[in-house]
């Protein structure tokens, strides 16, 4: 007879929010095994460290053991990693449990249909991107990225003023549900065992189109719309990108760079102070809070920065290929986009491009026109034209 084993949700490790099922479950099976925190739901259940649950269910000689996870075991679970251990040795049935999301947001009174989960519980990442652009967000936090520490990340960046929702060891006789803003909450201590709940009241649409119109510019360069638009599509950003905005500028091409990375972080390098302060007012006003400026020349301000994905290069102050060699010792497979008015800078990218070893380079050129009203007629305006040299990331097929 084949044997069975049973991965249980446990909800949020208190009796009483089991399921029936999961308590059916555990009253007829032979065996239980459980972490320590979570080993109190059964009197049958053998208290092992989370490492070892696997080997010690399939070692068991029992026919019918149960393993306890925390939470539901289609969220964010260990569920999927025991199942696929444990099939070899006998056929295995999940117990869904309630789940964290489910619970706080009932709490707090907010409907999860349209909720974005992230979670930070052991992992590295940020949430700048989903507060910028989306209504609602749910966060796991803990370990080095407890809740204190996301809510001091959402201060430094400018939401100091968010309101967040903070739910610490739910279902627990300790549980603490709190309301504040991001620095009030960054200012309490909180344990492991939480979540937040932010609804942020001005997050934009990451699929809208950014116009030249709605950018504040001054006196410094600005990559016009059109250009961006290509420019974004030659260098495939991803969402969960960490990309590098070279000679930022009013940070149009940084805002563009940072709606398509909306789960990941661009770095806006930029030498002048005037753009600089036109920079963070253009971040703040369009919403892109994944945004981190960085005032310094390249590529000396590069080192410190994290590997890219992608790296575009809207200036380089006479250094091209010091930043683009640097990019790609970072990561060989980066990829790159140049945009150059001059020839000579066509001419500079072009060469470094290819005496770094960058494959599928591309280059093309971009010459727009612009309709615009004189009297009753529509005359096109010439915009200068540019050159995008593209190139990096793996052989095509």
């Amino acid at each position: 007879m084949s044997r069975i084993f049973y991965i249980i949700g446990a909800g949020l490790g208190a009796f009483g929010l089991l399921t029936g099922e999961a308590r059916r479950a555990l009253d007829e099976v032979d065996a239980v095994f459980a972490t320590a925190r979570l080993a109190a739901l059964s009197a049958k259940a053998v208290v092992c460290p989370f490492g070892e649950l696997a080997v010690r269910t399939t070692e068991c000689a029992a026919q019918t053991v149960a393993v306890l996870v925390s939470g539901d075991v289609g969220f964010f679970s260990a569920a999927p990693r025991l199942r696929e251990q444990l099939a070899p040795h006998g056929e295995v049935r999940l117990i869904c449990g309630l789940s964290s999301l489910q619970y706080f947001c009932a709490k707090v009174g907010v409907s999860y249909d349209d909720v974005c989960v992230r979670s930070l519980h052991g992992r590295a990442g940020s949430i700048l991107g989903a507060v910028s652009y989306h209504k609602k967000v749910f966060v796991l936090t803990g370990g080095a990225q407890n809740a204190q520490t996301v809510c001091k990340t959402l201060s430094d960046a400018g939401l100091d003023g968010l309101t967040v929702h903070l739910g610490e060891n739910l279902g627990m006789e300790t549980e603490r549900i709190a309301h504040g803003t991001a620095a009030e909450l960054a200012e309490q201590p909180c344990g492991d065992l939480a979540v937040l709940l932010i609804e942020p009241p001005d997050a934009v649409n990451a699929a809208a189109p950014l116009r030249d119109s709605m950018f504040t510019r001054a006196k410094v360069p600005m990559t016009k719309e059109e250009v961006r638009w290509t420019a974004c599509g030659r260098l495939a950003v991803q969402p969960g990108d960490t990309v590098w905005d070279v000679g930022a500028g009013t940070g149009a091409m940084t805002l563009e760079l940072a709606r398509r990375a909306c789960d990941g972080m661009v770095y806006a390098v930029e030498r002048d102070t005037d753009a600089l302060v036109l920079l963070d007012e253009n971040r703040r006003k369009l919403g892109g809070y994944n945004i981190q400026i960085v005032a310094g020349h390249a590529p000396e301000a590069l080192e410190i920065l994290p590997a890219p994905n992608c790296v575009f290069v809207g200036g380089s102050g006479g250094k091209m290929r010091r930043i683009l060699e640097l990019a790609k010792a970072k990561n060989s497979a980066v990829r790159v986009v140049v945009t150059a008015i001059a020839l000579e800078t066509l001419e500079e990218a072009r060469r470094a491009l290819h005496d770094l070893g960058f494959e599928n380079v591309e280059v093309s050129q971009l010459a727009a026109s612009r309709g615009k009203a004189v009297g009753p007629y529509t005359m096109m305006t010439a915009l200068n034209p540019v050159f995008i040299l593209s190139g990096g990331g793996q052989d095509e097929e």
